[in-house]
């Protein structure tokens, strides 16, 4: 058992002995130092007569030595509350049996509980911090290689994710292995476009104990046991039912617990790929599409929101829809290989434009900590498929019906990581 798992089991038998001691004597459980005695006579009245004698004083004392600790300080410009809590959690780091623990995720006080530094240090930090739409508040704080995720959901900042190469320990963004559901509508302009059709569905997965993840595309007309009593496309769940819907089909396919969803539709789309200053894309080949306006060269590219609409809309192509939600695929990767290149200290303002241009289910600490697993990730190691299926027309309309080896993607994806294609 490890010294501090000792010493905290030690404490605890050590409180529980003189809690049971005190309980003893207080309530008269002890048979020494005093006898009563009860006579009845017949016809007569009872006495009852208390022999007192004396004892001496039993004492028990239990001694328990707690490390003293290291001092170990964090430095930030300005004296805000974040400051504060960031300094207070790597001073209770250095000192976790003399200082009162932070607020923080409950998952990573257990990931820290055997943390015991044995040489105190010094940190010069900066931070970044966002307003997200729903009032929360996220920042993210680095000093070194050392990251520290925040939240201020209006009862002030509490540290939800850390990673701590000062200390030898890696990233802990809550779990190793997470799954989110993104959501592109068709909605035109004028449109709602959070409850139009789902015209992009894919499932996001990331092992940031492997560096590596997914990015799983699901075919847009694929045929699914809805909650409105009949099957229909999966695009038109959204519209028909809701985005919470589409995710509880995803999960009862594929079996993975996807966390949430992310929704956005062409208008938010194209705005938020502008006020991302483009995605770079290598276009796997020439396309001239009027319908979509997909007019794009093959190779390497940056891909302004227009274009980069265009190359996912456009399905005049090989493969129609399937080559479709692949492209698809290839955007977000390159919004991934962007992410990384910024640095993570820019996460919050990619949050805040990203809350601005999308609606979510997400809580802010959900969506920070997803986020900042991205960054855990090499690109090279993110596979991007799509699932197979068979174009068919069932009761006038052509739908996708899946075939039994998407089994095999999903079973594929249980540890977070896509296995690239052949």
């Amino acid at each position: 058992m490890p010294k501090r798992s000792l010493l905290i089991a030690g404490a605890v038998a050590a409180t529980l002995i003189v809690a049971s001691v005190g309980g003893l004597v207080l309530f008269g459980g002890s048979e020494e130092g005093s006898s009563t005695s009860i006579t009845q006579a017949a016809g007569t009245t009872t006495s009852i007569t208390a022999a007192t004698t004396t004892t001496s004083p039993t004492t028990t004392s239990s001694t328990t030595t707690l490390p003293p600790g290291v001092p170990i300080t964090l430095n930030l410009e300005g004296d805000g509350r974040l400051q504060a809590a960031a300094a207070d959690f790597y001073g209770w780091l250095g000192a976790p049996y003399q200082v009162e623990p932070p607020p923080m995720a409950e998952g990573l006080a257990a990931f820290l509980a055997d943390v015991e530094p044995e040489e105190g240090f010094d940190l010069d930090g900066t931070f970044a911090t966002a307003d997200l739409d729903d009032g929360s508040r996220v920042a993210v704080v680095t000093a070194d290689e050392d990251v520290l995720l925040a939240v201020d959901d209006g009862e002030g900042w509490r540290i939800v994710g850390a990673r701590l190469p000062s200390l030898g320990l890696g990233a802990w963004y809550g779990e190793p292995i997470r799954y989110v559901m993104i959501i592109g509508t068709d909605a035109r302009p004028g449109y709602i476009e959070r409850v139009f059709r789902g015209d992009s569905l894919h499932v996001l997965s990331s092992n940031i104990g492997e560096g590596a993840g997914g990015v799983l595309g699901i075919p847009r007309d694929s045929y699914v046991d809805t909650p409105y009593g009949w099957k229909d496309k999966l695009s038109s769940v959204n519209a028909r039912a809701s985005s919470e819907a589409v995710v509880d089909i995803v999960r009862d396919l594929s079996g993975l617990p996807v966390e949430g969803y992310v929704v956005t539709g062409f208008a938010s789309f194209t705005n938020l790929v502008d006020n991302f200053g483009g995605v770079v894309v290598n276009v796997p080949f020439a396309m001239a599409d009027p319908k979509s306006q997909a007019f794009l060269g093959a190779g390497e590219q940056t891909l302004w929101g227009a274009n980069a609409l265009a190359f996912s809309r456009n399905r005049s192509i090989w493969g129609s829809d399937f080559t479709r939600s692949y492209h698809q695929g290839l955007v977000m990767l390159g919004a991934l290989n962007k992410a990384q290149a910024a640095g993570i200290l820019q996460l919050p303002g990619l949050l805040e434009l990203l809350c601005e241009y999308t609606w979510t289910d997400l809580s802010a600490e959900s969506l920070l900590t997803l986020a900042a697993g991205a960054f855990e990730v090499d690109p090279a190691n993110v596979a991007n498929r799509v699932l197979p299926g068979t174009i068919q027309m069932i009761a006038g309309a052509s739908v996708v019906v899946l075939d039994p080896e998407a089994e095999e993607y999903y079973r594929d994806l249980d540890d977070g990581i896509l296995t690239p294609a052949e």
